[in-house]
């Protein structure tokens, strides 16, 4: 292969790979400090897996994103369940929950949604991150709607996988103030 057609397709490949990656801080995958507990080489693996498998979500991308991450930080708890927690620049934020005994898993954000975008859309995003393409089957056509606590509505979607449901939570006002991907296997 001639020098020039090397040349030509490394700059191609170059361009492709930077029009994929998401602009700003989201681009950079997240440092994130264990403030509570100690973690073993074997958790420090499955910490920076399960960071790589929720920057990967749009619960974390779309914030970091537009706003830009301002802290992280992971608490290891009692019989292994972790705690990662980022905050937005602008006030918002994601926090998850994981117990692999249980195979538990429990993303809950609060951020702006971006112009024209779905709660639901950004929920479906988030569950084929998590659990592939096929997702978990979420029922996105299905909803069941429940009174919380301080007049908090949930819109509640379903899946036949793991137990998996897709929350989202609304004020007195109907104004979203929450989504939730939750699963347990």
């Amino acid at each position: 292969m001639k020098r020039s057609t090397r040349l030509a397709l490394c700059g191609v490949a170059v361009l492709l790979q930077a029009c994929s990656v998401l602009p700003g801080p989201a681009a950079t995958p997240a440092t994130c400090p264990v403030v509570e507990g100690t973690p073993s080489l074997a958790d420090e693996a499955g910490l920076r897996e399960l960071q790589r498998q929720l920057e990967r979500s749009p619960l974390y991308a779309i914030p970091a994103a537009d706003e830009g991450l301002a802290a992280c930080s992971i608490r290891l708890q009692a019989e292994g369940v972790t705690v990662l927690e980022y905050r937005f620049r602008q006030g918002g934020w994601l926090r998850v929950t994981a117990d692999p005994r249980i195979e538990y898993l429990e993303q809950s954000a609060n951020f702006v949604l971006p112009e024209g975008e779905s709660a639901e859309a950004i929920l479906a995003g988030a569950e084929r991150a998590a659990f592939g393409a096929a997702g978990c089957a979420i029922d996105w056509q299905q909803a069941e709607t429940r009174a919380g606590s301080g007049g908090v509505r949930e819109t509640v979607h379903r899946g036949d996988v793991c137990n998996c449901q897709a929350i989202i939570r609304r004020d007195g006002e109907g104004k979203r103030i929450g989504l939730l991907l939750r699963s347990a296997c």
